[in-house]
């Protein structure tokens, strides 16, 4: 009986040995891109990787794709790409461009699959880039009169300025850009006029628009921002209560950054779409630089440390949105704050700069800076000639300049002030948040 007890246990284990060796030798599916791949292109790649964006080549169809496989699964390996520059553990952004690892694997296991193309009924619907605007039809477009033709290299900066031609004060929750020669706009950032000075600038400069490395050309005060584009930029509207103020009267002004990608610019007029809040908004969104001007990068120096910083924020506010913004020499940013205890938290963190990836990051949830805390932000900067985005040879002694040979030191944030309620006729006094501090 022992034995035949024994002889049933023994088979009964084999059995089960054989079961746990056949489920760990069944093939876990194959990716394909019909499935799997394509719905990751669409959530991390297309924004910039379709026809006449940015990217060097298309990710929409799988004849598109395929040909770039194995590049594709060795820059998502090394996180070249997507490109997205804030430093993960300091500030929760919307529209992270960053692969969860299980994306990473299930890339690397379509690609060692041979990249199969799956069944095309398994397809999502395509993303639309370009059949109009993507959060449906304005209130108010703008573009210049006049088409620019960019020259065949360098950084070009053109402001073009246009009047909103309103005979009221109205609130804006969004706006949305539209370049006209996606292989030559880099970026753009929106500015307000209300002096028309910008109209001076234009009409001194023969060619459509007028030349404005760094800035518009003329002083700006917290709430002379619109926002921004840069490759990759999805629009997205404000919360409710939140909103820019567009003046009665004011002029809308696009800086607009060109560098050719293919050497063959084409006629550009980049448009922008302005989108009004259908209520008046609780708080404006301000805009405060914290900036230094007033600093020398030595020649030769590889890791030089630049400082800027708000010294003191009076009033409770809340953060939106923020811009880090260097030039050719950058090589990381920093910005945090610290309250009366000591206490820091990260605002931004960019550990590797690229001059060609700058954008408006908006967090997912505003932060909170109490009352009389500081804003920091800590630069480095590279002026050796083992850089390869020197611009100088040999190089040479840099300061605070618009030309893209010149360097900046600013990050712009967009803040609401605590106390300001719109609606009940408060309005909150910004004198302390506008430079020099």
């Amino acid at each position: 009986m022992t034995r035949r007890i024994l002889l049933a246990m023994a088979i009964c284990a084999l059995l089960a040995g054989a079961r746990q060796r056949a489920v760990r030798q069944t093939p876990e599916p194959v990716p394909t891109f019909s499935n799997e791949i394509v719905r990751i292109f669409q959530t991390h790649c297309q924004t910039c990787h379709h026809e006449g964006d940015i990217a060097p080549f298309s990710l929409t169809t799988y004849e598109e794709a395929a040909p770039w496989a194995q590049l594709i699964k060795l820059r998502t390996a090394t996180r070249e790409m997507p490109p997205w520059k804030p430093a993960a553990g300091c500030g929760e952004f919307e529209g992270a461009r960053v692969l969860s690892e299980d994306e990473i694997e299930t890339i690397a296991r379509w690609v060692n699959a041979g990249a199969p193309e799956g069944d095309r009924a398994q397809l999502p619907p395509p993303l639309d880039f370009g059949s109009g605007w993507s959060l449906g039809q304005p209130d108010l477009v703008l573009a210049s009169p006049d088409p620019y033709t960019a020259p065949a290299s360098g950084d070009i900066y053109r402001c073009f300025t246009m009047p909103a031609n309103t005979t009221a004060d109205q609130y804006v929750s969004a706006i949305d850009v539209q370049p006209g020669d996606r292989s030559s706009v880099h970026h753009v950032i929106a500015f307000l006029d209300t002096t028309g000075e910008s109209a001076v600038l234009d009409a001194a400069d023969p060619e459509p628009g007028y030349t404005c490395f760094g800035g518009p050309g003329f002083p700006l005060t917290a709430d002379a921002t619109l926002g921004g584009w840069a490759p990759g930029y999805r629009a997205g509207k404000l919360p409710e209560n939140v909103a820019l103020r567009l003046p009665a009267g004011s002029r809308v002004v696009l800086q607009v950054h060109y560098h050719s990608h293919d050497g063959h610019p084409k006629p550009d007029q980049t448009e922008i779409a302005i989108y009004f809040a259908e209520t008046q908004p609780k708080q404006l969104l301000r805009i405060v630089p914290v900036i230094n001007t007033e600093f020398e990068i030595p020649a030769g120096a590889a890791n030089h440390r630049v400082t800027a910083s708000i010294p003191v924020i009076p009033v409770p506010v809340k953060v939106w949105v923020i811009a880090p913004h260097m030039h050719l020499l950058g090589r990381s940013i920093r910005v945090q704050t610290t309250n009366l205890l000591g206490e820091t938290r990260c605002l931004i963190n960019i550990e590797e700069w690229d001059f060609n990836w700058q954008a408006m990051y908006r967090y997912r949830e505003p932060v909170a800076i109490p009352a009389w805390s500081s804003v920091t932000l800590t630069a480095f900067y590279d002026n050796s000639a083992g850089n390869p985005r020197q611009p100088n040879d040999p190089p040479q002694n840099v300061r605070w300049g618009e030309a893209t040979t010149d360097e900046m030191c600013i990050a712009f944030l967009g803040v609401t002030i605590d106390s300001e309620d719109l609606p009940n006729g408060v309005v909150a006094d910004d004198t302390a948040l506008r430079p020099p501090y």
